[in-house]
């Protein structure tokens, strides 16, 4: 099984850190904030990407996420490998950016089972989204009836924020219920383990690594859509249209379904490399807490990001990248199949009905 000594980082994790690279992880944990709200005002340009609800039937991006689910459930055990490759698993603070501590959380993480936690996996993915899209388009309405003159761009993007904290509080227990079966700290039941960390750690125990979570997913979702609505504009101006002699663009042929799993993959492998760091703080905000015994404040991002930096390096901040991005892109790619299709075949009835 994962080796799991020492997860609780006892007085290991209190070790103290030079100045100097606390200075460094401090310029890095800034920079890493920077590009975090940067990734989130990219959320403007994705905001044509998200069409009104429709008055009747089920909205196309709730039909997609019913699509994206059950893919996101059997590519999970990537998502496991990912999240093991992300815990220093007790290594010293002295250790922790070694070689061989990268080595052994490699041999850590490709140890079966790979599986456990799939069942809070799938309470998650979901209803969470049904939580984010719901709000968001209960959000965007409320603010352009109350700010009729401001920009669309602005209200979308501010909707997209109010949906993915709405989504976070669903998402943030299931999130630290699957970490602890990823990780080997508890390998019973799921309400075994619903009970555990709940008389361990009280109610806030299921919120670990929260402000994480929102540093990791409110950026997710603007990279995601912009880049997606980017990528497929530039695709179609390239390859799928052509210009008349009144200067005019023509489209020759439609996106097929191939074609939008492809951007949709790339689209979502993008957004899960960017916003890689903070799922690392994530991760190790929820492990750190563990046994009772936080860790500076866990679920105050800004403050971890630092330490993890002057302890395990960048390549500690980047561990799990590879896995994260290939999970990600999978489901989007699932995602954006279904979108597209589903977006197809409501135009198709509409036209028909003329």
């Amino acid at each position: 099984g994962v080796n799991t000594e020492g997860n609780t980082w006892g007085q290991h994790g209190r070790e103290h850190v030079p100045a100097r690279a606390a200075q460094q992880g401090r310029r890095a944990a800034l920079l890493l904030v920077l590009v975090s709200c940067a990734a989130c005002l990219s959320a403007v340009g994705a905001a044509q990407a998200v069409p009104a609800a429709p008055k009747r039937g089920i909205p196309s991006m709730i039909k997609a996420s019913m699509v994206q689910a059950p893919i996101m459930a059997l590519t999970y055990p990537i998502d496991t490998i990912k999240t093991r490759l992300q815990i220093p698993f007790g290594a010293p603070s002295a250790y922790q950016r070694s070689t061989s501590a990268f080595k052994v959380r490699k041999v850590n993480a490709l140890q079966p089972p790979f599986w456990p936690g799939v069942v809070a996996s799938c309470a998650n993915q979901f209803p969470t989204f049904f939580i984010v899209y719901s709000t968001f388009e209960a959000a965007r309405q409320s603010l352009e009836d109350q700010f009729p003159r401001q920009s669309k761009h602005i209200i979308d993007t501010a909707a997209v924020f109010i949906g993915s904290i709405a989504g976070s509080i669903w998402s943030t227990p299931c999130e630290v219920v699957k970490c602890t079966f990823q990780s080997g700290m508890y390998t019973r039941s799921l309400r075994g383990a619903v009970r555990a960390i709940y008389a361990e750690t009280g109610l806030p125990g299921f919120y670990q690594g929260y402000s994480a979570q929102l540093m990791r997913d409110l950026p997710l979702y603007g990279v995601l859509l912009g880049s997606y609505e980017a990528i497929r504009d530039s695709y179609i101006s390239k390859f799928l249209s052509t210009t008349d002699k009144k200067g005019r663009t023509i489209p020759t042929r439609a996106m097929t379904g191939l074609e939008d799993a492809a951007l949709g993959f790339f689209a979502g492998a993008v957004a899960g490399g960017v916003t890689n760091p903070f799922d690392v703080v994530r991760t190790q905000a929820t492990m750190r807490t563990w046994g009772g015994r936080p860790w500076w404040s866990a679920s105050n991002s800004a403050a971890m990001m630092p330490r993890i930096f002057s302890e395990q390096g960048v390549r500690g901040l980047v561990a799990g990248l590879p896995e994260r991005s290939l999970y990600v892109g999978l489901g989007s790619a699932a995602f954006f199949y279904a979108y597209e299709k589903f977006l197809r075949q409501k135009m198709a009835k509409q036209q028909a009905a003329k």
